[in-house]
């Protein structure tokens, strides 16, 4: 008799781990992925990638192959075909090879990384992904955030600037997020050194151990930071910053991180959210409820913070707002978000 239950619900909190680790791998100048698994792993992931990317209107295709295992290879192994598919990705010399192991090949017991390790004439990397083994598609981000790190040189040079770590590629924020740091960035004088991992090659990688600083575009457990702090030797910021009290927080951490007068860059960006708040001062009064939009939470004390600067009132009973996918970035995001909120008063969203 079998004790084993169905599940009463399929769905799933985040998405596939073999996702998580293309959505960074994939965005390596130059580079070949190579999905360790059947071909309908790839086949999968790679049609949600296509999608999102047309979406976002990025329209050069990453290019990503598969090692095609299928019935004699999950019985005897997959680790030939895996190195047939290396050597054929390696053809035209790309920037490097990254290799994104599947729930499969784990579970069959592929040595993926000694195949990874072998002496090919490109660099190869093994990004472990496998998903039903504990894996989350954050999990596949870190574990290919944690691989491609292995590009990092030692410096003892600290003058590069700031480097911007984790970046989420697949959301649509993404290059006005990057504006927004980089303008606050720009307030104290500094500039960014490298983007880990958006649209830069392993050389670009290399050259992170001159930055002065880290920063990571999300990291609440720290997880993230402690690894690229002893790496780098460089202190980090664990997230981009969010809210009105945040954006001025994070000017001062990097000043202070960087030994870096903040004072001016500070008065400056508080004068910017009073013109901000005078902008939107016709949404003083209204009343808002927020919205958690599935397993977005509402209960972030950003968005009190922002309807209390504006004087709007929060109750069951007011206009529902929908919870943005991810927090806004910096007072430029904040005026992004407001405008929604505007929308959504005035009845034009309905």
């Amino acid at each position: 008799m079998n004790s084993k239950h169905l599940p009463e619900s399929t769905s799933r909190f985040e998405g596939c781990t073999v996702m998580g680790a293309l959505s960074v791998s994939a965005f390596l100048n130059d580079a070949v992925t190579i999905v360790h698994g059947p071909d309908g792993c790839t086949h999968i992931n790679t049609s949600l990638l296509h999608t999102t990317l047309l979406e976002h209107d990025i329209y050069t295709i990453p290019r990503i192959i598969s090692s095609g295992l299928g019935e004699e290879e999950v019985i005897f192994g997959g680790e030939e075909a895996l190195a047939d598919a290396i050597s054929f990705a390696a053809e035209g010399g790309p920037s490097a090879v990254c290799v994104i192991s599947t729930c499969v090949t784990e579970t069959i017991g592929d040595d993926t990384a000694a195949v990874c390790a072998r002496d090919w004439d490109v660099p190869v990397v093994h990004i472990e992904s496998s998903g039903f083994l504990g894996g989350t598609f954050h999990s596949g981000y870190a574990s290919a955030l944690f691989a491609l790190s292995d590009f990092i040189e030692p410096s003892v040079s600290r003058d590069g600037g700031v480097n911007l770590i984790g970046e989420k590629n697949l959301e649509f924020e993404v290059e006005a997020n990057h504006a927004e740091v980089a303008r606050l960035l720009e307030a104290l004088g500094l500039e960014v050194n490298v983007r880990f991992v958006r649209n830069v090659s392993p050389e670009d990688i290399r050259g992170m151990g001159a930055g002065c600083l880290n920063v990571m575009r999300e990291d609440p457990q720290g997880t993230l930071s402690r690894h690229f702090d002893a790496l780098t030797g460089t202190p980090s910021i664990s997230s981009f910053p969010a809210g009105l009290a945040g954006t001025i927080a994070f000017l001062g951490e990097a000043g202070r991180l960087t030994g870096i007068d903040a004072t001016d860059a500070i008065r400056e960006e508080k004068a910017r959210q009073e013109e901000l708040a005078d902008d939107f001062s016709d949404l003083a009064g209204a009343c808002i409820t927020f919205d958690n939009f599935g397993f977005q939470s509402a209960e972030s004390d950003l968005f009190e913070e922002i309807a209390s600067h504006l004087e709007i009132h929060v109750a069951p009973e007011g206009t529902v707002i929908p919870v943005p996918f991810c927090m806004p970035v910096g007072t430029s995001g904040i005026r992004g978000m407001l405008r929604q909120w505007r929308r959504f008063i005035d009845g034009q969203a309905m």
